[in-house]
C-alpha cells in the first residue's frame, strides 16, 4: 500500500518535471525561433507583423492612337486624395499627423485640385477621422500631389489609381468616348464611343501576386507564393490624323467664336475619298472625356438635320446619268409656282392661283433666264425643281438616293450612325421637288460624306472607315483590320467626272468662291436650309454647309462642315475658318499640282524627341535637323521644357518651343502661331498673355525682341 502511494507521487512529479520541460522548451523555442510548439504557430511572425498579401496587379488598358501613332487616349497614374482629421493622430516622433488648420488646408487644397474652397472645407468639417474631396480629388495628377506634399500640410494620404487621358481629343471627344473605374473587376472600362464599342479589345487582364510582409508594409521577396503577371489590353489604331484632327478642332471652335458667325454649334468631318479613311471627326462645343456626367450625341454620326443644298450634286448627277441633262438648255429663274398634273406630278404653274406652294432662289431673285450648268453654279433651287418637273422622273431620283444609302445607318466600325429620315406616304408635289434641293427629307454628316465619294472618284460609293489596326502588347504584332470597301457603282466614270467640273464651276462662279484656295484647286458645293424645331421651320436659325474636294483633277480628299447660326451673317467669315481645314489636309497629305499633275501621298512625320535636360545650343540643331522649327524661350543654358511634347509626331516646318529658364525671356514673333501654341508659351513661361480671335496669330501688342519684364501686358489677335 505505502508502496503504491509512493508510485503516485513519483507519477506525478515526473508529470510535472515533464511540463516544466515542454514549458521550458517552449518558451526557449518561442524566445529564440519565435515558434510555438504546442499551436504549431509561427508567433515570430506576429510578433514582427507578417502576414500574407494577395494582390492584384492591374492590367494597362490598350492605347488609342492616330495613324501616326500620336496618343489619343492612354492610362496614366493617378492618385486619389484623402487627410486625416483625428486630432489625436500623430507621427512616430511625436509630431501631428492630421490636418490641423481646416481653414488654412481648405484654401491649399481646393487651390491645387482645382475644387472650390468652401466645399473643401466641408469635406474637412466632418465627424469621420479620415475624408476624401469628391470628384475633384479622386484622380489628382502627379503634379498636383507634388505641389501637396510641398505645401507641408501634415495628415495627406495618396493612394495610387490608373485612369484615363485624352490628349488630342477635344473635337473627337465624343467619337473616341470615354472610360469609368468599375471597383468590382478593378479595371477601367469603356462607357461610351470606341472606349465603349472596342471595350473587349482595349481591356486587358489583370494578374496577382501572393507574398509576405512585414507590419511596417516591407515585401519579404524570399516569400513569393504565386504570382500571374497581368496582361494588357491591345493598342487601336485609327485612321485619323492629329494634325488635321487639330485643325478641324480650332476651326470648328473658330466657327462659333468668331464675332462674325457666332454659331451656335459646328461639325464635320475630313476623309479619303478613294480610301474611305476617316481623317478627322469631330463638333464644337464638344465635352471633356475626363469629367463625369457627358451626355453622349454625336453631331457628326448621331444628329441628323435637313442638308439644303449639298443634296442638289446628287439631283443633278442622277440627272447626267439618266441621259437628261444638257448644261447649255435655260430656265426661267423666276417663282416657280407648284402645282400637279392628273397623276400628281410636280408641274409648274403661270401664276400663284391654285398653286399649292411656290419654290424661290435664295432672296427671292429673279434674274431671267439662266443656263442649267449656271444654276447649279449658284445653287438655284428653281432649277432643280424645273428639272424634276421636266427632265428627272422624281421616283427614278429616289431610286438614286437609295443607291447613295440614304435613310440607312452606317456602321463605321461598330460606331453607328442614325438612319435620316422621309416620309415615303408624302409624296406631294411640293415634297418632291424640295427632296431635289435638300428639303422634306434629312441625312446625317456621315451619310453626305460617304455619297460625295461618288463624283470624287469613277462613281463608286466608297464606305468611310477608322479603325485601321489592333497591336499586341507583347508580341507587337499589327493586325490590320482597316480595308477600303467600295460598295458598288451609282454613277459611270464619265458623270462623275462631270459633276467635278461643275463643282469647280461653283467655286470659280458660283456660290462657293469664298473656298477658291490657293493652296490647290478645290471643287465645292454649299447648302442652307432652315433649322426645323418641333416640326417647324425657324425664321431665323439655319444650318449652313459645305463640301470641298481636292485636287480638282482628281479628288483624293472630302472635307464636309456645318454650323448652326442665324440667316443673314457674312459667310465669309466662316470660310475663312473652312479654308484654313482645307490647308492643312494639304500639308499633311502632301497634296500638291505641279504642271497640272495631281499628286497626294502620305507626309512621313517625325518623332520628336526628348529634350529636356540637353544644351539649349544642341537642341536647336536637333530641331532644325528634323526639318522643324525651334522657339527658344529664355537664355539658360539647357532646355527645362518643350511643347509639343516628346515622341509627338511632327512635319516639316512645325514649331518646338524649347523653355530654358534664365534670367530674360524674349517676346518671338508670333504671327501664324495656333492658339495651343500661344497657350502652351505662357504656360512655360508664366507671362499672361491676352488672346483675341481663333485660328492663328495676326498681330501682337509687343514687337518681337522685346525683354519681358514682369509687368509686361501681352496680347495677341488670332484671325
Amino acid at each position: 500500500m505505502k508502496r503504491s502511494v509512493n508510485f503516485k507521487v513519483l507519477m506525478i512529479t515526473l508529470g510535472m518535471a515533464l511540463t516544466f520541460t515542454v514549458v521550458g522548451a517552449n518558451v526557449f523555442i518561442v524566445s529564440v525561433f519565435g515558434y510555438h510548439l504546442n499551436s504549431g504557430t509561427n508567433i515570430g511572425n506576429e510578433i514582427k507583423g507578417i502576414h500574407k498579401v494577395d494582390q492584384k496587379l492591374l492590367a494597362e488598358r490598350g492605347r488609342i492612337l492616330d495613324r501616326n501613332g500620336v496618343v489619343l487616349a492612354q492610362d496614366v497614374i493617378a492618385y486619389t486624395l484623402s487627410a486625416n482629421i483625428d486630432t489625436e493622430r500623430v507621427a512616430a516622433d511625436g509630431t501631428i499627423a492630421h490636418i490641423d488648420d481646416k481653414e488654412a488646408a481648405a484654401e491649399i487644397i481646393g487651390s491645387i485640385i482645382g475644387q472650390n474652397p468652401t466645399t473643401t472645407l466641408q469635406h474637412l468639417n466632418t465627424d469621420a477621422k479620415q475624408v476624401e474631396f469628391g470628384y475633384e480629388g479622386k484622380y489628382i495628377t502627379a503634379s498636383m500631389k507634388a505641389q501637396l506634399e510641398e505645401s507641408g500640410l501634415k495628415g495627406l494620404g495618396f493612394t495610387q489609381v490608373r485612369t484615363r487621358e485624352y490628349p488630342n481629343t477635344a473635337g473627337t471627344s465624343k467619337l473616341i468616348g470615354n472610360t469609368y473605374y468599375d471597383d468590382e473587376d478593378d479595371k477601367l472600362k469603356g462607357a461610351m464611343g470606341i472606349e465603349q464599342l472596342y471595350d473587349n479589345e482595349l481591356s486587358g487582364t489583370n494578374g496577382y501576386e501572393k507574398y509576405q510582409q512585414d507590419r511596417d508594409g516591407y515585401k519579404l521577396y524570399s516569400t513569393v507564393d504565386d504570382r500571374k503577371e497581368p496582361k494588357n489590353g491591345q493598342d487601336v489604331q485609327l485612321t485619323l490624323d492629329a494634325n488635321i484632327q487639330r485643325q478641324l478642332d480650332d476651326s470648328l471652335r473658330g466657327i462659333t467664336e468668331d464675332p462674325g458667325v457666332k454659331a451656335t454649334a459646328a461639325w464635320g468631318l475630313v476623309m479619303e475619298a478613294k480610301t474611305g479613311r476617316i481623317l478627322a471627326w469631330g463638333e464644337y462645343p464638344g465635352f471633356d472625356p475626363n469629367k463625369e456626367g457627358n451626355v453622349y450625341e454625336d453631331r457628326v454620326g448621331t444628329w441628323t438635320y435637313e442638308p439644303g443644298s449639298t443634296m442638289k450634286t446628287f439631283t443633278v448627277a442622277s440627272a447626267i446619268e439618266e441621259g437628261v441633262w444638257d448644261d447649255a438648255a435655260v430656265y426661267d429663274t423666276g417663282p416657280f409656282h407648284v402645282g400637279e398634273d392628273a397623276n400628281g406630278n410636280p408641274i409648274r404653274l403661270s401664276s400663284p392661283e391654285n398653286a399649292t406652294n411656290t419654290i424661290t432662289n435664295a432672296n427671292e431673285s429673279d434674274s431671267g433666264m439662266y443656263r442649267y450648268d449656271y444654276g447649279y453654279a449658284v445653287s438655284s433651287n428653281v432649277m432643280i425643281a424645273e428639272m424634276l418637273s421636266n427632265q428627272l422622273n422624281y421616283d427614278v431620283y429616289q431610286n438614286y438616293l437609295t443607291k447613295l444609302r440614304f435613310f440607312q445607318p452606317i456602321e463605321i466600325d461598330r460606331v453607328k450612325t442614325s438612319e435620316g429620315y422621309y416620309n415615303p406616304d408624302d409624296m406631294s408635289p411640293a415634297s418632291k421637288l424640295s427632296r431635289g434641293y435638300g428639303h422634306a427629307l434629312t441625312v446625317n454628316s456621315a451619310q453626305i460624306a460617304q455619297a460625295y465619294t461618288t463624283v470624287m472618284t469613277d462613281g463608286s460609293l466608297i464606305k468611310p472607315y477608322i479603325i485601321d489596326s489592333f497591336t499586341d502588347p507583347v508580341t507587337k504584332e499589327k493586325v490590320q483590320i482597316g480595308k477600303t470597301q467600295n460598295l458598288g457603282r451609282v454613277y459611270s466614270p464619265e458623270t462623275a467626272a462631270h459633276m467635278r467640273d461643275l463643282m469647280r464651276q461653283v467655286v470659280t462662279t458660283g456660290s462657293a468662291r469664298r473656298f477658291d484656295s490657293p493652296d490647290v484647286e478645290v471643287i465645292a458645293k454649299t447648302g442652307t436650309a432652315q433649322y426645323v424645331e418641333n416640326g417647324v421651320y425657324s425664321k431665323e436659325d439655319y444650318i449652313f454647309s459645305s463640301v470641298q474636294g481636292f485636287p480638282y483633277n482628281d479628288p483624293e480628299v472630302i472635307v464636309y462642315t456645318s454650323y448652326a447660326a442665324k440667316y443673314g451673317h457674312d459667310v465669309d467669315y466662316s470660310a475663312v475658318h473652312v479654308n484654313k481645314i482645307v490647308k492643312a489636309a494639304v500639308n499633311a497629305m502632301n497634296v500638291s499640282q505641279a504642271n497640272g499633275n495631281s499628286v497626294i501621298e502620305a507626309v512621313k512625320p517625325t518623332a520628336l524627341e526628348n529634350y529636356t535636360n540637353t544644351n539649349a545650343v544642341t537642341a536647336e540643331e536637333s530641331v532644325k535637323s528634323h526639318g522643324l522649327t525651334p522657339i527658344r524661350a529664355g537664355n539658360g543654358s539647357h532646355v527645362i521644357k518643350q511643347f509639343p511634347l516628346p515622341e509627338t509626331n511632327m512635319i516639316a516646318n512645325e514649331r518646338v518651343i524649347l523653355y530654358t529658364g534664365g534670367s530674360e525671356i524674349v517676346m518671338p514673333d508670333m504671327t501664324g502661331w495656333s492658339h495651343k501654341e500661344v497657350t502652351s508659351f505662357m504656360s512655360m513661361t508664366g507671362y499672361v498673355i491676352s488672346i483675341e480671335g481663333s485660328g492663328y496669330v495676326a498681330s501682337q501688342s509687343v514687337a518681337a525682341g522685346t525683354v519681358l519684364s514682369a509687368d509686361t501686358t501681352i496680347s495677341v489677335k488670332l484671325s
